[in-house]
């Protein structure tokens, strides 16, 4: 416990919020572009997985195969949101209905901004307690190290670069979609039901959810350590109270009858 105040609550919780405020002025330098806010979601475990890393004692090839594995979750996710949406000029339409009530007033937008700035780092720091716990698993990967534990340990981390390449073809699959209809290739108010998305709504969610998941039980070494799970678990649940429910709100508003017909024959995460 002491250990987990001195570097995860001394250390990694100011870093996340040091970034969001970077990020922040980011925000209000490049022209007050609401999606930045999640980019700097991902690009925050990726500040969080540097201090554990740093702060870490395991041998050197396990520190390195973790920050990797988060790295690649990180700049995958904050490369795509950032080309996307920041460098494309995408305007969310769910941080527009947010902030609506504030256009009038500049300085509570702005407060409210950098709020939402602030709330969203203090749930990365629960979302990225996995982080914590996996850079103090020593696994070696080396074949005599394959015991008890430890096989949950390699087996999870080693689905990681798969659950986020699969994260990743849902997200193109969705944005070459999304471009089809901007062409008028395919009719506006068609839904997404090809690919990964043929039966899931939210599949680059679930394999999101995966991979943390993994993280988590990369971690799991001893009876303290399965606290690692608080993460993935908070993450489910603020995809499942928030992010979902919004997003799916403003679907049903666009979409009406045609998308309710739509969650009916769909999973809202399960892609099978």
């Amino acid at each position: 416990m002491i250990h987990f105040v001195e570097v995860a609550l001394i250390w990694a919780l100011p870093a996340i919020l040091i970034n969001k405020l970077i990020f922040y002025l980011v925000y209000k330098i490049g022209g007050n572009h609401e999606c930045i806010v999640d980019v700097a979601y991902s690009i925050s475990h990726l500040v969080a997985g540097v201090v554990y890393f740093i702060f870490s004692t395991i041998s050197a090839p396990a520190k390195i195969i973790n920050l990797v594995l988060v790295a690649f979750w990180s700049l995958r996710l904050g490369g795509f949101l950032c080309v996307t949406r920041v460098i494309a000029g995408f305007k969310d339409e769910r941080y527009d209905n947010i902030f609506s009530e504030y256009n009038a007033d500049k300085f509570k937008k702005d407060l409210m901004v950098f709020v939402q700035f602030m709330f969203q780092g203090l749930i990365v720091f629960v979302t990225s307690i996995p982080l914590y716990f996996l850079f103090l698993n020593d696994l070696t990967w080396e074949p005599d190290n394959f015991n008890g534990l430890n096989v949950m340990n390699y087996i999870a981390l080693s689905i990681i670069p798969f659950s986020i390449c699969l994260e990743a073809t849902a997200d193109v699959q969705l944005e070459r979609f999304k471009k089809l209809k901007q062409q008028g290739l395919i009719p506006k108010e068609e839904l997404m039901e090809t690919g990964l998305w043929r039966k899931s709504r939210h599949p680059n969610l679930f394999f999101d959810l995966v991979t943390w998941f993994c993280f988590a039980l990369g971690a799991i070494c001893d009876a303290i350590s399965v606290c690692a799970l608080i993460g993935p678990i908070a993450l489910f649940c603020v995809m499942e109270f928030l992010t979902t429910p919004l997003t799916e709100a403003h679907m049903k508003k666009k979409r009406g009858e045609a998308y309710e017909q739509y969650v009916s024959r769909t999973n809202k995460y399960l892609v099978m």
